[in-house]
């Protein structure tokens, strides 16, 4: 039996060494003797002083000991019924409140690139008659710097499509999966994985756009008046094709579906709506649940009662 070195350590993942641990009893004692898993946090998380993880701690202990107080004060002055449906533009968070966690993986499940984009400033205003309600994410440098030294890409992305030659063998192996992470309190909301559907472009063009379905759906519930409906996300790649070899990812465009209980899609929902809807799944202080539930279940009723 081949002994865990140490030095290989920064190179495993946390399942790779879970299941090393688990094959026997030997190898389990030889992972906590090295202190394995110190050494891979070491690797994987920001590294913190002694006295940085104390004051943490301590201001975690200040903070829960403040909340709990406010809480029990805001209780003992409020009255049992307040409405709190004029709280929602002040509670409902906006996309530039998350990070978004996303990783590219090819059609045998390989890693080709993962890490944080941010959203746009201008993608948190909705502007329903625009048609383009959606979370808008731009690459980073890193993933420039990745896709401009993935051969495969840059090979694709200086082709052109054109009618008589367009091969869709490439983007149809890929599969993005998005988590999106609010950033005042780590809040994650899987919001989904995607493999490739249709091309959208136009032939001849540099730019192309690429349609990615969710393979599940986000968050089902039931309207005001009990129909059933669920929200399902769907994503648009956008490809900057060019035949010198400059060709790069424009953007990630995340669109938010609302579908009724037969999983017929009604229409997308506005970036207002989509915003309430991460703020509900990330989670609210609990006097205002109910006023941010309350309106997501309205929407059905409302906008699509012709359909209902």
């Amino acid at each position: 039996m081949i002994p865990l070195r140490p030095e290989l350590i920064e190179f495993m993942s946390a399942e790779s060494l879970g299941r090393f641990a688990s094959t026997s009893k030997a190898q389990r004692g030889d992972v906590r003797e090295m202190n394995a898993w110190r050494l891979l946090a070491g690797v994987q998380c920001p590294p913190r002083t002694t006295s940085d993880a104390l004051e943490q701690d301590a201001i975690s202990r200040v903070r829960s000991q403040s909340l709990r107080r406010r809480l029990a004060a805001d209780l003992s002055r409020s009255e049992p019924s307040a409405a709190r449906s004029d709280r929602l533009d002040q509670i409902r968070n906006r996309f530039t409140d998350f990070t978004y966690f996303v990783r590219i993986e090819d059609e045998d499940d390989g890693l080709i690139w993962e890490g944080d984009l941010g959203a746009t400033p201008s993608c948190c205003v909705s502007h329903p008659t625009s048609g383009d309600e959606c979370l808008e994410l731009f690459p980073s440098r890193l993933m420039h710097a990745r896709m401009n030294s993935w051969e495969d890409m840059v090979n694709y992305l200086r082709h052109v499509p054109t009618e008589d030659d367009y091969d869709e063998n490439f983007i149809a192996g890929l599969k993005i999966s998005i988590v999106a992470v609010r950033e005042a309190d780590s809040a994650m909301i899987a919001l989904g994985s995607f493999t490739f559907s249709e091309s959208i472009g136009d032939f001849g063009d540099d730019r192309q756009p690429y349609f990615f379905t969710a393979r599940s759906r986000l968050c089902h519930l039931r309207s005001s008046n009990f129909r059933a409906f669920h929200y399902e996300p769907n994503l648009m790649l956008e490809l900057m094709h060019d035949a010198d070899g400059e060709g790069y990812v424009s953007r990630i465009r995340v669109y938010m579906g609302l579908h009724d209980s037969t999983a017929d899609h009604l229409d997308d929902v506005n970036r207002s709506e989509f915003q309430l809807l991460l703020t509900h799944l990330a989670g609210v202080h609990h006097r205002d649940r109910q006023a941010v539930l309350s309106s997501l279940v309205a929407t059905p009723d409302i906008g699509y009662a012709g359909v209902f």
